[in-house]
């Protein structure tokens, strides 16, 4: 009798490891599939900033020919070259912060599954434990 409580204990204990490493290979399979959708987003951004970045640059290095523009056109172009230079500055540093913030959720992503790795690995040893010992059991 004690035996088959014991072989009973052991295979439920089997059970709720199985289900722990279906749910931990579950969630490793959704942050991987994340990390791999923000690494793409975060590429994508890096390729728009150089390419922001290389417009500012032409916008920054404008050069005013001063005998077409005088009196107030001058002073309205100027306000209006300026405040388009600063919103083109700002959308640049709001891209910036925006792959920044990216960057940080994949670090985490990627924290999370090696934790989750950690205890899959965990869970297989004490699956193997646990077969061993079912295996022990059932000869006796």
């Amino acid at each position: 009798m004690s035996t088959n409580f014991t072989l009973s204990q052991l295979q439920s204990q089997k059970s709720t490891v199985l289900r722990g490493i279906a749910n931990s290979e579950s969630k490793i399979s959704g942050l991987e599939d994340k990390i791999s959708r923000l690494q793409q987003a975060s590429s994508q951004l890096a390729t728009s900033i150089s390419e922001l970045e290389t417009i500012k640059g032409s916008i920054d290095g404008l050069t005013i020919d001063a005998g077409r523009w005088k009196g107030k056109e001058e002073n309205s172009f100027e306000e209006n070259y300026s405040s388009y230079k600063d919103s083109v500055k700002r959308f640049v540093s709001k891209t910036e912060g925006a792959k920044d913030t990216i960057d940080q959720d994949i670090k985490r992503y990627e924290a999370d599954k090696a934790a989750y790795s950690t205890g899959l690995s965990n869970l297989e040893d004490t699956l193997n434990s646990l077969e061993t010992q079912i295996s022990q059991e059932q000869k006796e």
